[in-house]
């Protein structure tokens, strides 16, 4: 499982778009998170964060804030 340093910009985006749409344009990131127990599907087909994925994703907002600047 990565530590939310290493987590690129690109994986960051998606866990929130995740977070927001409960889905993600990118199969692998998906399929990814939920090997790592970051996502986890529900019965209506949708993604929705686990503590870890809502974890990385709070941890890894600065370093997103960071680069829009």
């Amino acid at each position: 499982m990565k530590s939310v340093g290493e987590l690129s910009r690109r994986e960051l985006l998606a866990l929130k778009e995740i977070q927001l749409i409960g889905q993600t344009a990118d199969r692998r990131l998906a399929l990814q998170f939920l090997k790592d127990d970051m996502v986890a599907k529900c019965e209506e087909g949708r993604l929705q964060l686990t503590a870890e994925g809502r974890r990385m994703l709070v941890r890894g907002s600065p370093s997103l804030s960071e680069m829009a600047s």
